[in-house]
């Protein structure tokens, strides 16, 4: 039976954990075996990581077929923003160094973060020379005087926006009294005024901290629960998919290929029992039988979906080629 797998370690500090909640392979989604991913910081006013961000929030994009991380920083009142920046960053960074072995396509990484989390998210959105691909951002910390509220100098992160910021996915609720929807508003304008793509959502009712604005997450109060703010969740995947698109469903099975022909969405392998197709296939990636012995796995993979998500082995002009020479044996 496959299962999530699930690891916690430490980040250099006892007190720094990152969790991650990995979809695990299998021969039935092997449109997936690499997945986009999220990163999730927690809220807290930079004092505490708020359970309610936490776990459920990563099960929750788990369940729409991300690989799902939570991190843990540096909090406390005696901690600086610059420490729980600096673990932020060594998130991002070992979740891309290790984009492999979790199973993870490190070009679509989001940072998801909550409240002071958000502003941790922005942060190294617009200010680390590590930055995530996309960034969505709830009921976020973005000024620099808020920190008056939090007792902590915090960097103003409107001032902070380049054209290298990722695009961001804003939500908010316009009455909330913790941290007013300025900061959103500012943050928006910050982007607009340099072209960087974002949506914002701000909601007309909710209080502070709505997570994903459920009873699941409520905590058992009543104005936790807002099925119109828990929109903002939808929102979200929709949001992403537009960017990153979705999934693979390209593929063909062995009664497809005869019924239909060969084609860049035949899987592989069945490419490779034919000889004028491995022919081809072997004229274009020469080491092609060495992979598919090392990865048995990766011969389920159309040459489309290798393309897309190994360009370095299979790039846009050799699957135009490839797909040319298909055709004409198809004829």
């Amino acid at each position: 039976m496959k299962s999530m797998k699930h690891f916690e370690i430490n980040l250099g500090k006892e007190n720094v954990k990152l969790a991650g909640y990995l979809h695990d392979l299998s021969e039935e989604l092997k449109n997936a075996a690499i997945r986009p991913a999220v990163l999730i910081f927690p809220g807290g006013g930079y004092f505490t990581c708020s359970d309610r961000e936490a776990e459920p929030i990563a099960l929750a994009y788990m369940a729409e077929g991300y690989q799902t991380f939570v991190l843990r920083y540096s909090v406390g009142k005696d901690i600086p923003f610059q420490e729980s920046y600096e673990d932020a960053i060594a998130a991002l960074t070992y979740v891309k160094e290790n984009s492999e072995k979790l199973r993870v396509d490190s070009e679509h990484i989001a940072l998801v973060g909550f409240s002071a989390g958000g502003h941790l998210a922005a942060a190294v959105g617009t200010m680390s020379m590590v930055k995530p691909s996309a960034m969505i951002l709830g009921y976020p910390v973005i000024l620099d005087a808020t920190g008056e509220l939090i007792g902590k100098e915090i960097p103003g992160l409107d001032k902070a926006v380049t054209e290298q910021t990722p695009p961001a996915f804003i939500f908010s609720t316009s009455n909330d009294m913790i941290v007013p929807i300025e900061n959103s508003l500012k943050f928006a304008a910050a982007l607009n005024e340099k072209d960087v793509p974002f949506e914002m959502h701000i909601f007309s009712d909710g209080p502070h901290g709505l997570s994903l604005a459920k009873p699941l997450t409520s905590n058992g109060q009543k104005n936790m629960v807002n099925p119109s703010a828990a929109k903002w969740f939808e929102f979200s995947i929709s949001w992403l998919k537009s960017m990153w698109g979705d999934f693979f469903a390209e593929d063909t099975d062995e009664l497809e290929m005869k019924k239909n022909g060969i084609s860049i969405n035949t899987p592989v392998r069945l490419l490779m029992e034919e000889t004028q197709c491995s022919k081809i296939l072997e004229k274009y990636i020469p080491d092609i039988k060495e992979m598919l012995a090392a990865n048995p796995m990766s011969g389920q993979f159309s040459v489309i979906i290798m393309n897309h998500y190994s360009p370095e082995i299979i790039t846009d002009e050799m699957l135009k080629a490839i797909e040319r020479e298909l055709e004409q044996i198809s004829k």
